[in-house]
């Protein structure tokens, strides 16, 4: 699986921190503290080694070559990245973003201590409304099951008030829209889910390990490919009640949802489990991605 810039640069500002905090770091503790290998490590340090503005020769970073030969990482310099300089609506928009994940429970604890720093900072307090409340005893466990690639055991409650127990491989904790999501496989469904946060009644860490890595691009990737609106039976709304960016409104004895799609052979997925309620897909990209989901369920029981 490719991976993608963005992923590796947050990887190597966090390199830089943690050898900074920590000091002098052997390459196979970094490895294992952000799971990659140390021939990446090797790689990632590499970059930051060069990196300077287009026509400069000076960095504003260096390593120890000395240390490095031994293949551990020394930071010599670190000029002003770790700093930034934020005008008053980037800070009041930064810590609008910020409470906004607090609140719904997925901020980390580096970003509770940015949002301090930043409340401190402003000269008068910024105050943000949200509507998801989520109580540590549902964050904390899914944060250290995360950290610990272990499975958990949750209690999810859906739009229609139906309890179920599901054992999932988590992934990450993601805000779309103020709303936080829980990115995992669901070993029930064989499949890979987003559930909102606030919906998780409890969350029990388990010994077991994860078996699912965490989905490529297309599945979970915030940049929506199309936006789809879906008229389905208030009997089938919990199928599109938690897909991202997700618009409901009610439309006699139907709801309307219209959400983002990134994936449409997944969204299609999650429609199949209540085509009986389905009265219309849009865009016809969706609907064609249905249409073959619902083919090949027929040809499996022919």
């Amino acid at each position: 699986m490719a991976e993608h810039a963005t992923d590796r640069l947050v990887r190597m500002l966090g390199i830089l921190t943690y050898v900074e905090r920590h000091g002098d770091t052997p390459f196979s503790e970094l490895a294992e503290h952000f799971g990659v290998t140390v021939a990446q490590v090797q790689a990632d340090i590499n970059a930051l080694w060069v990196a300077s503005e287009p026509g400069d020769s000076w960095s504003p970073i260096d390593f120890s070559s000395e240390a490095y030969d031994e293949d551990v990482a020394s930071l010599v310099r670190n000029d002003g990245v770790t700093q930034v300089r934020l005008s008053p609506r980037e800070a009041v928009a930064l810590v609008g973003a910020l409470s906004t994940m607090g609140a719904a429970g997925a901020l980390p604890e580096a970003g509770a201590q940015l949002l301090a720093k930043l409340r401190d900072a402003l000269a008068e307090p910024v105050t943000v409304v949200g509507d998801d409340q989520v109580g540590a005893e549902v964050r904390e466990p899914l944060v250290s099951a995360i950290d610990r690639y272990r499975r958990v055991e949750v209690e999810y409650v859906d739009a229609m008030d139906r309890r179920s127990t599901r054992i999932v491989d988590p992934h990450r904790l993601v805000v779309i829209d103020g709303h936080a999501y829980l990115e995992c496989f669901c070993r029930r469904a064989q499949d890979y889910r987003v559930l909102r946060l606030d919906r998780i009644a409890s969350a029990t860490v388990l010994d077991g390990a994860i078996e699912h890595a965490p989905t490529d691009s297309a599945g979970f990737s915030l940049t929506p490919a199309f936006r789809a609106t879906v008229r389905v039976g208030r009997a089938g709304r919990y199928a599109v009640e938690d897909m991202p960016g997700v618009a409901i409104e009610d439309a006699d004895d139907d709801v309307v949802a219209t959400f983002d799609v990134v994936d449409a052979a997944w969204a299609a997925g999650r429609l199949l489990s209540v085509a009986p309620q389905l009265r219309s897909v849009e865009p016809k990209r969706l609907a064609d991605a249905l249409r073959r989901q619902a083919t090949a369920v027929l040809d499996v029981q022919r």
